[in-house]
């Protein structure tokens, strides 16, 4: 009986291609991402793992209100999305997109959370940047 192995040269060649895919989805996916809410009432823009909440002014010019770093936000990430856990002036704010590469305003949210345990849920219209 004859026994198949795999050469050292077959095993690098599959590792060398997992990295690569690895290394291309993550660089894919570091894109920038604008969601807002209903009649503009929360808007923001997540990049580089940064969010900064936007709102607009009386002249119509979006303008960064807020922005927490990367390091200061929990991200849960999933087969082709994410969720984003972070906290501003006490409310828990938790960001759910299922797909990335497709976003949906049925599935995709905002949800806040007072400290009390009120929570405020907002469907998301998100697009690339």
């Amino acid at each position: 009986m004859k026994q198949k192995t795999l050469s050292l040269s077959t095993i690098l060649g599959f590792l060398g291609l997992l990295v690569f895919i690895h290394t291309f989805s993550s660089h894919a996916s570091t894109g920038g991402i604008e969601c807002k809410t209903a009649y503009g009432e929360k808007s923001f823009i997540i990049e580089n793992g940064q969010i900064s909440f936007q709102r607009e002014d009386a002249l119509g010019v979006n303008r960064s209100i807020s922005s927490v770093p990367a390091g200061s936000v929990r991200t849960q990430t999933k087969h082709l999305g994410f969720t984003k856990t972070l906290y501003i002036d006490g409310l828990k704010h938790r960001i759910n997109i299922p797909n990335s590469k497709e976003f949906s305003d049925v599935n995709d949210y905002l949800s806040i959370t007072s400290p009390k345990g009120h929570e405020m849920t907002y469907p998301l219209s998100c697009h690339s940047v």
